[in-house]
């Protein structure tokens, strides 16, 4: 064998010995979408993984050893994996899967229901996860119209649920409540809830409404970095503000000085200008809001973008240069606009299934 063949035969073994994720591009965001069959020819029942220019990387960010039944909030774990809403009622859950990924640098293995109702009866029709700076799960349920809180997975009981708030062991040492319950109910409509004790409005209580065949309520929720929880209580019309460690209720943001929020579903908060992002898709606007005011007892938020393309707004994310990226429920795309929000371009999409949610995987945007 003359050496040129040599050569290249060596090349050949190193490049077949490489693992299949070098040189496959990295995602920038993921995204969950509907699932919903009632309401898609064609549903989707994965996660996408999208470049940082809005390409589709993989249909299958998600083992597809599994079945996913209506797949809502994503959130990454203090230990790197990743945590999804399951929200078909008869299959409520929280699932994890790993921190690496597989098949070309996309798909995620599923290791198991994180948290069911066997957790807690208060997880029905989950919507959206995040991790508190305790280490600890936080989810909202739209059935039963709570926060309930998780063990955390570096507890010695993961995926259990916690003890109910300091707020309501203080307040309500005789109350009924679902086991975790960090933020209690105001009303409740869906058959099969828990009968629980209901908290007032007043003290954060979350609202549950029917209008015609639609239900309102509670959708998302985040934490800052300045030990306040925000809850997206879309029957009252407000996002309320409780104390990320006792859970008492500090306050409401319910408009800015000229624009009341609208069926508020999507939240974000971005820690490098201190603002929650705000969706309020009743009125196509999206707001902002100032948290280092929390403490100033000021809950005026301000109207960043006011455009039709926010009809039906669902998820909310940034990159690491504060371009927004917004789901549209309306026309199944994703849109990209300037951190000043004066400017916006058809980014992904469109899709055969609503988007429901998007998270930035990668720090994309710099």
């Amino acid at each position: 064998m003359t050496a040129c063949k040599l050569l290249r035969a060596a090349l050949l073994a190193v490049l077949l010995a490489l693992p299949a994720t070098v040189g496959a591009q990295q995602p920038g965001f993921y995204v969950s979408f509907s699932g919903e069959s009632s309401k898609s020819s064609q549903p989707i029942t994965n996660v996408y993984a999208l470049s940082a220019s809005g390409k589709t990387l993989s249909t299958t960010v998600l083992d597809t050893s599994q079945t996913y039944q209506e797949l809502r909030g994503m959130v990454f774990g203090p230990d790197g994996k990743l945590y999804v809403c399951q929200a078909q009622k008869s299959h409520s859950a929280i699932l994890q899967f790993s921190a690496t990924t597989s098949s070309g640098g996309y798909t995620r293995s599923f290791l198991g229901q994180y948290a069911t109702p066997q957790s807690s009866s208060g997880l029905v029709h989950p919507y959206q996860p995040a991790f508190g700076s305790d280490g600890n799960l936080y989810v909202t349920s739209q059935d039963t119209n709570v926060a309930t809180a998780f063990l955390g997975p570096a507890s010695s009981q993961p995926g259990q649920a916690m003890p109910n708030s300091p707020f309501l062991q203080k307040s309500y040492p005789s109350g009924t409540f679902n086991p975790g319950t960090f933020v209690p109910a105001h009303s409740a409509g869906k058959g099969g809830v828990p009968n629980v004790t209901y908290v007032p409005t007043s003290q954060g209580g979350l609202t549950f409404i029917t209008s015609g065949s639609s239900t309102h309520s509670v959708r998302g929720l985040a934490f800052d970095n300045a030990g306040h929880l925000f809850v997206a209580d879309e029957g009252k019309n407000r996002i309320g503000v409780y104390d990320a460690t006792s859970g008492a209720f500090l306050g409401a943001i319910t408009q800015s000085s000229n624009q009341s929020i609208n069926d508020p579903v999507a939240l974000y908060f971005n820690a490098a200008n201190s603002t929650l992002y705000l969706g309020s898709p009743g009125n196509q606007r999206l707001f902002t809001y100032d948290v280092t005011n929390v403490a100033k007892g000021n809950f005026k938020a301000n109207v960043l973008i006011h455009d039709s393309k926010l009809d039906k707004l669902s998820g909310i994310t940034l990159d690491a240069g504060g371009n927004i990226y917004t789901c549209s429920r309306k026309n199944n795309k994703i849109y990209k606009w300037s951190p000043k929000g004066d400017s916006s371009s058809d980014f992904a999409g469109p899709f055969s299934d609503n988007p429901e949610q998007i998270i930035a995987v990668a720090n994309v945007g710099g």
